[in-house]
């Protein structure tokens, strides 16, 4: 069964799940990119692939999610997935079920410093990025030249806090990312705990501040700059994939441009105590 980890892009989703590959995967005392196979994105190419399906377009892609999963699960195994896709259905076709489902992990950000990263790392201006954001039911990429992306469909990124929000499939747990960093060892502790309650996940305190220390945001930036990150798509831009990971960005850019969002996710923000 799958335990998805989810977040709109640039919300600490890569953060927790170096945490829980190395709490769950690893014995070592140092954290290595390579064991974030352990945790693999959700959708790509490949994966379509093993089913015997090789989608051209975002139709047959959705018609290609569950089929996957059920491949994926016939490990009869625990699989846990990251994915960026909002949680609903296109076409028709769901994008995840019950069958397929134990729970999941959300990660949500302020919108602000969401726009902030998201715009350096695409090295998009504030502008551009915060109409990618705002776009009712997007789309992401659709990669089909190798076994990479092959879609994702976000909607906006209220739609994406709601879809999740409102998981059907058990219990879900939403996490802030202000809180990872606020109350870093209580937050990921509590990730633990919600994992030993679905899937009876041991709750060690001394390995999860071990792990804690390995995948500080220090740590992860100071790999990067020393192997590099294949996951950083946009690379070639000479834009770091751990950049600041910090908390209210937001308050040194562009009036103007906050205000817009502010009004934009207005709603949103306001249940998640932003404004």
């Amino acid at each position: 069964m799958i335990i998805w980890l989810a977040s709109y892009p640039k919300s600490g989703n890569t953060w927790v799940r170096s945490f829980l590959c190395s709490y769950i995967y690893s014995k070592k005392k140092e954290f290595e990119f390579d064991i974030l196979k352990k945790i693999p994105l959700f959708p790509k190419f490949n994966q379509f692939l093993q089913v015997g399906n090789k989608p051209v377009n975002f139709d047959e892609v959705a018609e290609s999610w569950i089929p996957a999963q059920e491949y994926i699960n016939l490990n009869n195994k625990i699989n846990f997935l990251k994915t960026h896709s909002a949680l609903g259905t296109y076409k028709n076709f769901p994008f995840t079920n019950k069958e397929n489902t134990l729970g999941a992990i959300y990660l949500v950000r302020d919108p602000r410093d969401v726009l902030i990263s998201y715009s350096k790392y695409l090295n998009l201006p504030l502008n551009e990025t915060l109409k990618m954001m705002s776009t009712k039911d997007d789309m992401g990429a659709l990669d089909l030249s190798k076994s990479n992306l092959a879609g994702e469909v976000r909607g906006d990124w209220g739609q994406h806090y709601n879809s999740w929000k409102n998981f059907p499939y058990g219990s879900a747990l939403i996490v802030k990312y202000e809180y990872l960093l606020s109350n870093t060892f209580d937050c990921f502790k509590g990730i633990v705990k919600y994992l030993n309650k679905i899937c009876d996940l041991e709750i060690n305190d001394d390995r999860i501040k071990e792990c804690i220390e390995m995948v500080n945001f220090s740590n992860l930036k100071k790999l990067e700059q020393k192997v590099g990150f294949k996951e950083n798509l946009y690379n070639k831009n000479n834009q770091p994939f751990f950049n600041v990971g910090k908390s209210k960005q937001w308050e040194k850019c562009d009036t103007e441009v906050i205000n817009n969002l502010e009004k934009l996710f207005n709603k949103t923000m306001k249940e998640l105590k932003y404004i």
